[in-house]
């Protein structure tokens, strides 16, 4: 971590509130309009082919194994692409990712009309799967890292909400085509190839678009970040403070301030119920909802609805009434009720809906087909209002900006993984134990989804990027002002090395005082930069004072190190009494106790389970306080034993300055535990 002056640690957090605190702008819908526009793309290339396969399968002959292949190829393609795209999102920018994948779709769009040949076919549909894969994770980053607090929720799943009109659309043009009556082996390469067209009108403005504030200032980009910043919260930012040259030109090369790195290996050490969360719940959600939405017009034959006609409109009345408006009503409610009740209500009204289906569906069917649609669309309204909603919001929020689009392309990828594998079986399935049994069987998906989100996944609406993807976790101490504080406990660990040098060696102690000095002045310049950093930036209220209290004891106590050393000088002290050694000692002790409680404070940011840890070491340093109390005791008691005046005096001063350390590291510790217990309060709350 490079050192810089708390100038661009000012404009860093100025950037961050200005972000979260900005009103939603045209700018704001227009970069969800498109990210959304792929969504459209999307979802229409997706859930066409259920459609196309009602046409083509009497043209290729293909078997129940080839209908799953060629509708399950592009989910397959998905489950790359997220990964691939996640990667290289977070490597080399989401700007630069961006307008690849879009065309990448527009020529496997085109590509798929053109097949002469079933093997063709699923060899374009799996390109395509592997950019529609892609665009997950960049779409969801990219709006996520532009959002507000208050309305990234409703940003993000406006964007996914898109699919809803790419579906209209899809079933629009086959509507069109079917009582057009063009032949069909004509309409289901209009059909494929019609995907492209979305994709060409936005891939000029994919180039255009600017790279996200948060990655920006990821990379130490201040001058970007801001510039990103202008475009969505307007002109009104606020004035940073003043920088010298140097920190000027090192910001406009790219060597500012960086977050710290943090590996994906040891993020999924310490929050693996993030990952598992994310990653599971979409996987079952999309086992689901992908089997069922693409094979609604196969599954309707079964159920007496025979005829393209017929399979279509009966698909399309259920999409059109079910599927679609769950999209908007999440859209409206995910920022108001929030995304854990969403998704855990979805799933149960899911598996509710399969479960009744599967006991009761052949009486309701004869009693009436309408009931048993109804209860049928119920699965794909509460889908969309939660579950299909939410797994796409939810990775964005809980990963970290370096870590964001391979977090998210991870869960993407595990959910393209549970749509492929249900995609490619489920005629095999219905074949096996028939329509009542895959029903009962998505009835135990849907609710193992409902266990996985109440136990595993937090809640994250309103709350800034920074808190819920782990970065804000102890923002100030960990992060923000984390080489502040690092420098400020060498310079207390520096000064005790040289005071054990000075006991050790009192002939020297001019020396070592000089030494001890240096350290304290050092000290002051950090903690000088860590108030004066509180004072001027609009820091985060909560952690305004135990922030400032912890720069004030650790101040404290490298001004006891100081007064040590000041008065072994100005005394002229050779001999150093074992009392002095055992009481330097157990101070020693206790600060050892300060700096690994700091170490802590930055493992709890990935791990919760280490804020025991915490009150451990405070209960350790309390018995090295105890000791050191216990000796300075008997040391007065016998210091007063003596006829020397002088001598009391000199003694007592260092005696007393010396116990004052262990008493000011205690007070650390308090402030230390009570960081870590607001921390923990906010997450669990």
């Amino acid at each position: 971590m490079v050192l810089v002056s708390s100038g661009v640690k000012i404009a860093e957090e100025s950037i961050n509130v200005q972000l979260e605190g900005a009103r939603l702008s045209r700018k704001h819908i227009k970069i969800m309009l498109i990210s959304g526009m792929s969504f459209f793309t999307d979802a229409y290339d997706l859930f066409i082919i259920g459609i196309v396969l009602l046409m083509i399968t009497p043209i290729f002959h293909l078997t129940a194994l080839q209908i799953g292949i060629t509708a399950s190829a592009a989910l397959f393609g998905a489950v790359i692409g997220p990964l691939l795209f996640g990667f290289i999102g977070d490597k080399f920018g989401r700007k630069y990712s961006y307008w690849i994948t879009v065309t990448l779709l527009i020529i496997a769009a085109l590509g798929s009309s053109t097949a002469i040949s079933y093997i063709q076919l699923i060899a374009w549909r799996f390109l395509l799967g592997i950019a529609i894969g892609g665009d997950y994770p960049l779409s969801a980053t990219i709006v996520a890292e532009y959002a507000n607090k208050d309305d990234r929720g409703k940003l993000i799943a406006s964007t996914f909400a898109m699919q809803g009109f790419g579906i209209i659309a899809g079933i629009a043009i086959a509507f069109i085509l079917v009582y057009s009556h063009v032949p069909i082996g004509i309409a289901w390469r209009i059909l494929l190839a019609a995907g492209a067209i979305p994709s060409i009108t936005i891939l000029y403005a994919r180039t255009k678009l600017m790279e996200t504030p948060l990655y920006s200032m990821s990379k130490g980009k201040l001058a970007d970040a801001k510039k990103a910043l202008v475009s969505v919260a307007g002109n009104k930012i606020p004035q940073f403070a003043a920088k010298s040259p140097a920190v000027k030109n090192s910001e406009e090369s790219g060597d500012a301030h960086m977050q710290k790195k943090i590996s994906f290996k040891e993020f999924a050490r310490k929050r693996w119920k993030i990952m598992l969360g994310t990653s599971l719940s979409w996987f079952l959600l999309d086992i689901s909802y992908y089997g069922t939405t693409i094979f609604t017009p196969y599954l309707t034959t079964f159920f007496g609805f025979n005829g393209l006609l017929s399979s279509t409109t009966t698909t399309a009345l259920i999409l059109l009434f079910a599927a679609v408006p769950g999209y908007w009503i999440a859209v409206a409610l995910i920022d108001k009720q929030g995304r854990k009740s969403m998704q855990a209500i979805g799933f149960l009204i899911m598996g509710i809906a399969f479960v009744t289906l599967f006991f009761f569906g052949a009486r309701i069917l004869a009693f009436s087909d309408v009931l048993f649609f109804i209860i049928y669309g119920l699965t794909f309204l509460f889908t969309n209002y939660g579950p299909n909603t939410t797994t796409y919001v939810y990775p964005v929020e809980l990963y970290p900006t370096q870590l964001r689009a391979r977090g998210h392309g991870l869960a993407a990828t595990s959910g393209k993984f549970g749509a492929a594998l249900s995609t490619l079986f489920f005629p095999l399935i219905i074949v096996s134990i028939g329509k009542y049994g895959l029903i009962g069987l998505l009835g135990i998906v849907a609710i193992m989804g409902f266990i996985v989100t109440v136990t595993l996944l937090p809640e994250t609406k309103k709350k800034p990027l920074s808190e819920t993807s782990g970065e804000y976790e102890l923002l100030l101490v960990t992060s923000t002002l984390s080489e502040d504080f690092r420098k400020l406990m060498q310079n207390i660990s520096s000064g005790m090395q040289n005071l054990n040098k000075l006991f050790s060696d009192t002939g020297k102690r001019k020396e070592y005082f000089k030494k001890i000095k240096s350290e304290e002045h050092a000290a002051d310049t950090h903690v000088h930069s860590i108030m004066d950093y509180l004072a001027t930036s609009p820091t985060i209220k909560f952690g305004y004072r135990d922030v400032s209290h912890l720069a004030s004891r650790l101040d404290d106590i490298m001004d006891s190190e100081e007064a040590v050393a000041a008065r072994m000088d100005i005394y002229k002290i050779t001999k150093v009494e074992n009392d002095m050694r055992k009481l330097l000692k157990a101070t020693e002790q206790c600060i050892n106790q300060i700096i690994e409680s700091v170490n802590v404070l930055e493992r709890l940011q990935y791990d919760k389970s280490t804020f025991p840890e915490i009150e451990k070491l405070r209960i350790k340093a309390s018995k090295y306080e105890n000791d050191a109390d216990e000796i300075l005791r008997s040391s007065l008691s016998r210091l007063m034993q003596s006829h020397d005046t002088k001598y009391i005096i000199k003694y007592k001063e260092i005696y007393e300055h010396l116990e004052s350390i262990s008493d000011r590291c205690i007070d650390a510790l308090d402030v230390v535990g009570d960081i870590a217990l607001r921390y923990i309060h906010g997450i669990e709350s």
